[in-house]
């Protein structure tokens, strides 16, 4: 059972952090002993782990899998032992392009996998580690983990998932699994970005690049004036919106001409 012993709102930086708890009950007793304990928050872009269904050699940017189930573009990947990004991906052939090159050569039948997919979670959790927090402090691999406000943006679900590791003679539920979920809202004054251009979003004869920059509003006052407060990530789509052109980072980004064919699509995503 999971519940918040403080509260599941944040407002207006009224509280830094704010705790979800779980327990395995067993009968009308908390059961503490021989359990293993994994923390996740929703993420679509995790996927089950799969495999290659075909060679992938050194220098291709595309692979072909088993399942491209939760695979989706700006997701992370990882064949053998190096990490990718998803650039798109292609549900009737199964095939998945990447951002980069495949450092490596990788047999049909080599695994694939999500670098925060957990068996215990299941697909569309991140699991939760020190290496990935998304903003949460501590406690991830017990009963109890702590939250700060900068993991919660308007609305945030997590999930607890507890193994029953208690495999003496007699124990029906050895191995077993079971979860439980906790939403936390962040009532703060909504944030607004809008994105602004000196020259525009046109280019015209191919004569100019274009500069953009992305500006916060709450209650009509101006956030983040300097860029530090706030991390941004920008991706510029094809025409269609089906496949990661480029991607920039910074509060003012510039969008060469050369990046764009007719058409593209800019889209700013701020984090903190």
């Amino acid at each position: 059972m999971a519940y918040a012993p403080d509260g599941i709102v944040f407002k207006n930086d009224e509280v830094a952090t704010l705790k979800a708890h779980c327990d395995l009950w067993r009968g009308a007793t908390i059961d503490t002993t021989n359990v293993t304990y994994a923390w996740g928050i929703k993420d679509s872009a995790v996927f089950a782990n799969t495999t290659l269904t075909a060679e992938a050699k050194t220098g291709a940017t595309t692979v072909t899998v088993a399942s491209v189930t939760n695979m989706e573009a700006g997701g992370k990947i990882s064949i053998g032992s190096v990490q990718y990004t998803i650039s798109a991906v292609s549900a009737s052939t199964k095939v998945v392009t990447l951002t980069s090159a495949l450092t490596g050569t990788s047999a049909s039948g080599s695994p694939v996998s999500c670098p925060y997919y957990n068996a215990m979670l299941g697909a569309g959790w991140a699991c939760l580690t020190s290496a990935n927090p998304r903003g949460v402090t501590a406690g991830w691999t017990t009963n109890e983990i702590t939250i700060t406000a900068d993991a919660v943006l308007n609305f945030e679900t997590f999930k607890c998932a507890i193994k029953d590791t208690d495999t003496s003679a007699g124990n029906s539920s050895a191995n077993k699994v079971v979860c439980d979920i906790i939403s936390f809202t962040d009532m703060s004054d909504p944030i607004t970005v809008d994105l602004v251009s000196q020259k525009g979003f046109t280019i015209k004869n191919n004569g100019n690049d274009v500069d953009a920059k992305a500006v916060l509003y709450r209650n009509g006052e101006e956030l983040d004036a300097n860029g530090t407060a706030y991390t941004y990530t920008w991706k510029l789509w094809n025409s269609a919106g089906t496949s990661v052109i480029k991607t920039y980072t910074g509060k003012s980004i510039t969008v060469s001409k050369a990046d764009v064919t007719g058409k593209g699509v800019l889209m700013c995503e701020v984090s903190k």
